[in-house]
């Protein structure tokens, strides 16, 4: 069931489509697109959230396909889905675009294996972060410290606490999750954003 929420992190409100409809991600990808400023660096914050099966909490299927660009967020429930759009995987093609994360070289590997989506230009933080800030204790840093070293910015508040307990894989994603998933791809695009226009100006 797509459902449209608008959350506000820290004054910044995000509008986040939770969806397992072509058309609507199709309708979501192109507004980034049409977002997107020719004169900033084209970055794209990118997270993916699994599910567990019953018969073995170690065994799991990438359940949702999370992207930003710090004013849309798009929850793709692939779990729920018959085919992946041709729209996604040219979308994750582009080679202006850089699709940054965290621990994203294991999720992309799986997200290939799982469903044939490849990402182009996949950037890693922590590596990043430690490079660009000269600090290299950032590159194995979670998102909520190099949020802060970066951007000194704290979203933690923002993380539903009951979410810790989730199940990325039922078919109505609830609205903590849809906030927690939020929280989580915001804060990949803004340190991202930051990190990569630093290396646009040395």
């Amino acid at each position: 069931m797509d459902s449209v929420h608008c959350f506000d992190l820290q004054g910044v409100q995000i509008n986040t489509h939770v969806t397992k409809k072509k058309s609507t991600i199709l309708e979501v990808l192109e507004s980034f697109l049409h977002s997107a400023d020719s004169e900033q660096v084209k970055v794209i914050g990118i997270d993916m959230e699994w599910h567990h099966t019953n018969d073995d909490l170690k065994k799991t299927k990438c359940a949702t396909l999370n992207l930003c660009d710090g004013n849309t967020c798009l929850i793709i429930q692939l779990l729920h889905m018959d085919s992946i759009p041709k729209s996604l995987f040219n979308f994750l093609h582009l080679p202006d675009y850089s699709f940054v994360g965290i621990g994203i070289r294991d999720d992309l590997y799986q997200l290939e294996v799982e469903y044939g989506i490849r990402c182009r230009n996949a950037v890693e933080l922590g590596p990043l972060a430690a490079s660009v800030m000269k600090m290299p204790r950032l590159s194995g840093c979670g998102i909520d410290e190099l949020t802060v070293a970066v951007n000194k910015l704290d979203l933690r508040k923002h993380r539903p606490l009951t979410a810790l307990f989730k199940d990325w894989g039922q078919c109505a994603l609830g609205v903590k999750l849809a906030k927690l998933a939020t929280t989580n791809v915001y804060s990949f695009y803004k340190v991202g954003s930051r990190l990569l226009e630093r290396c646009e100006s040395l």
